[in-house]
């Protein structure tokens, strides 16, 4: 029985989604399903690029297409050029990523009988504006009928798609977003290094955010949270994005050492070499950067957002989301307790180790192809058995 042919279509290749693809194409089973990639080249990191790299050497297919974030002319190429790509990949399935490429490939999917799996990443109509965000929720209500399966990345992210856009919850599936868990001995070693090479001494305290430089990441909160007093020496600030310059001139006025470190690769050293990570957002789904926090022993402070309670429970701290003096309280108290810090951060990397593995990440994503292509070719009556990880309703 020959491979689940899968076509994965995403218009951003950065940050969170780059994260998942990452995972997705170094992870799959090849005996179980062979994918291709059609891309965006417009919102690109250079993480992006290697990675493109890596699958042209062992001869992955790909495809790129004139997608852009913001709506245009360009749409209209990219849809020519998507419909041409599934005619000639011929895929049993369509895997969709973000809502420029939900909008776009659910409806070729369907004109073209091919069944898809729609990942959004997020609500996007939370934090896009009062005009913008109404047009996002009925273009994604009218869209619910195209879609086979919203195979989101954690239960709040698919409980506001099934409460809001009014998704079945019988075609609502959950796969946790998953990541590695460093070895302690390998973690103390790149700690050190790091913190040499930063210039931080070793009884200072600093604070590590990570992610795009916009409005729905919030770090503009928590450069407000640091102005009030939060007994830590210093943030690293990892990440690119529209708001950087106006973000560093606010830095600047303040009275904390703030250094913005740009975007990076691998964010596993300065993981290594933070003491607390924060994650201030206004909007989210379920955050790699968070994860992987976790995964290396840091404490973390996050607003109460999409679903970062979920994930973090008892490990961590969670502050209402845009409340700079919540934000700052629970850095204060971390600042302070280095047993603390050292309790939140171990409950944290077990129970990334426990609840957020890659491998249960990827076999449920690939339970989930198969679930989709199995009930679209089934006789009309027959009952399928579900095997992707969580269901919601």
């Amino acid at each position: 029985m020959r491979p689940l042919r899968v076509l994965v279509a995403s218009e951003p290749m950065e940050y969170g989604v780059l994260s998942y693809l990452e995972r997705l194409f170094e992870g799959l089973d090849g005996s179980r399903c062979e994918a291709a990639l059609a891309y965006s080249p417009h919102r690109m990191s250079p993480q992006a690029k290697t990675l493109l790299a890596r699958l042209g050497a062992r001869g992955t297919r790909v495809c790129r297409l004139p997608f852009r974030r913001a709506t245009g002319t360009a749409d209209v190429g990219a849809a020519f050029r998507l419909a041409a790509e599934i005619r000639a990949f011929r895929p049993d399935i369509m895997h969709v990523h973000s809502t420029k490429a939900g909008l776009i490939g659910r409806p070729l999917a369907r004109l073209l009988a091919v069944p898809v799996l729609y990942t959004p990443h997020g609500t996007s109509w939370h934090y896009t504006g009062r005009i913008i965000g109404r047009v996002q929720r009925t273009l994604e209500r009218a869209l619910r009928h195209y879609t086979d399966v919203l195979l989101s990345v954690c239960p709040e992210e698919a409980s506001a798609f099934v409460r809001e856009i009014g998704f079945d919850p019988a075609r609502v599936c959950v796969v946790r977003n998953g990541v590695r868990v460093p070895e302690p001995d390998q973690l103390a070693a790149m700690r050190q290094r790091m913190r040499m090479a930063l210039g931080i001494a070793p009884h200072e305290r600093w604070l590590l955010f990570v992610g795009r430089m916009t409005r729905e990441k919030g770090l503009d909160i928590l450069l407000r949270a640091l102005d009030t007093g939060t007994a830590v020496d210093g943030l690293l600030a990892v990440g690119n994005g529209p708001e950087r310059a106006r973000l560093e001139a606010e830095a600047g006025r303040g009275t904390v050492p703030v250094r913005f470190c740009g975007y990076q690769p691998d964010v596993s050293p300065f993981l290594a070499a933070a003491d607390v990570f924060v994650q201030p957002s206004r909007c989210e789904g379920l955050p790699f950067a968070l994860l992987e926090a976790m995964a290396h022993g840091l404490p973390v402070v996050c607003a109460d957002v999409g679903g970062v309670r979920g994930a973090v429970e008892q490990c961590g701290r969670i502050v209402p989301p845009n409340e700079p003096a919540a934000l700052a309280e629970s850095l204060r108290e971390l600042g302070r307790c280095a047993e603390l810090r050292a309790t939140l951060g171990a409950a944290g990397r077990a129970r990334a180790a426990k609840e957020f593995g890659v491998q249960a990440m990827l076999a449920a994503i690939q339970d989930a192809y198969e679930s989709a292509s199995a009930a679209r070719t089934a006789p009309r009556g027959a009952e399928l058995p579900v095997r992707a990880s969580v269901r919601v309703g």
